[in-house]
């Protein structure tokens, strides 16, 4: 009997699309977990992680590691000492440079060498969106790119018979995320749409939010909620917006228009892949068009368009078809 290939899962965090992934992977290999500097950022604590990096990199055949962070760039770099292989999700942070927003790993001299160091040592990089894919390619040769993109259990999403006259965004209303997730654009926004409840979904700081209840105090926001609770408000919801700068994928966006929500979009990052024909788009920070599209976007019908998208070009069956084809061509490497 065929031995399993032996995958060592570099986690540094336990959200839902990452967990998913390690659920994928375990149904095809022989998987262990290691968890991103589980005891701390201490010098020790980092000798001790770097010693359980290198004892699992020695039992296994390959490590998968999400960002290139300097965790997987010391998996890389023990992978390619000890003869095993590697492989690095990318997800859309490590590569971008938006000084205006202050958002970006390249922004930082150190930060961009370690990620060019690891989109180059990396026997295989996954990209989560095409976006992604056109962002690694400035800085590395792009040869061992591929674009894998992210899933949505859309399943296990029922949709609502009777949808709310429900505006939803998911982002933190915070001073540094405000204007990457274009949360001032959606209040000011949504004065010209009175008839229209307006919700934002994420973190806040009060002094943020103080400034943006003075453009319109009927606007809610509930803090950061568990991953279930916010797919509650997405399933009541007709009008799903993501006004963002840029998304390498958008999973909040994928999840929404699996519930049957419309979107309103901009053109901005990897949007457009997701939504297609089955949307609204608007310029970046453009209130007057974001107001306009979310109207038409409240008689749409474009609801059950949208979730028909994701379930054939964004399911997980897609996904887990194209992680093993992943780790499997790249042992044969």
């Amino acid at each position: 009997m065929k031995r399993k290939t032996r995958v060592l899962f570099v986690r540094p965090s336990a959200t839902p699309f990452i967990e998913q992934d390690l659920e994928i992977l375990s149904r095809h290999f022989d998987v262990k977990v290691l968890n991103v500097s589980p005891e701390g950022r201490t010098f020790s604590a980092g000798m001790r992680y770097l010693l359980k990096l290198k004892l699992g990199i020695l039992r296994s055949d390959v490590a998968f590691c999400w960002f290139a962070d300097i965790y997987s760039k010391w998996s890389v770099r023990l992978a390619h000492w000890l003869g095993k292989k590697s492989i690095v999700v990318v997800g859309g942070y490590e590569v971008a440079k938006l000084p205006e927003i202050n958002y970006g790993l390249m922004l930082n001299e150190d930060d961009a060498k370690m990620v060019k160091f690891i989109l180059d040592k990396a026997d295989k990089l996954l990209a989560v969106s095409d976006f992604v894919k056109k962002e690694i390619e400035q800085y590395s040769h792009g040869k061992n790119v591929s674009v894998v993109y992210n899933a949505v259990d859309v399943a296990g999403l029922t949709p609502r018979d009777k949808k709310e006259d429900l505006v939803v965004t998911v982002g933190n209303a915070t001073k540094e995320r405000c204007a990457l997730k274009g949360i001032d654009t959606f209040v000011k926004a949504s004065l010209a749409v009175p008839n229209a409840r307006f919700v934002v979904i994420g973190g806040y700081d009060d002094a943020t939010v103080a400034l943006l209840k003075g453009i319109n105090p009927k606007v809610e926001f509930t803090g950061q909620l568990p991953h279930d609770e916010a797919m509650v408000w997405l399933e009541r919801a007709k009008v799903y917006c993501q006004l963002s700068k840029i998304e390498s994928f958008g999973m909040a966006l994928a999840e929404s228009m699996s519930l049957e929500c419309v979107p309103v979009v901009t053109f901005e990052g990897a949007m457009p892949e997701l939504v297609g024909n089955a949307g609204f788009y608007v310029p970046y920070g453009d209130i007057h068009a974001a107001s306009d599209a979310i109207k038409k976007a409240l008689v749409s019908e474009k609801g059950g368009e949208a979730r028909q998208r994701i379930s054939q070009s964004f399911s997980v069956q897609v996904r887990e078809a194209a992680l093993v084809s992943a780790i499997e061509r790249t042992m044969l490497r």
